[in-house]
């Protein structure tokens, strides 16, 4: 999938994705897997569900979504 497609799944917004990819962390953790190929930028699907299985999951809001297993 491309990056708007990659964003939307991950819950960020593009640009933010983007530059993820040039200080290797989002969220504090680093950047989901990518493929370059030329000027496109390609994530795998399943890169993104394992990116997103390291975190936490929470049950109330007084809880840190950004803590790590």
């Amino acid at each position: 999938m491309n990056s708007k497609e990659a964003a939307a799944t991950l819950g960020y917004a593009e640009k933010t994705l983007r530059e993820s990819r040039v200080t290797g962390t989002l969220a504090g953790v680093t950047t989901p897997a990518y493929i370059k190929r030329g000027h496109r930028v390609i994530y795998d699907e399943e890169d993104l569900l394992e990116w997103t299985a390291q975190f936490r999951k929470i049950t109330n809001t007084s809880q840190s979504s950004i803590d790590l297993k």
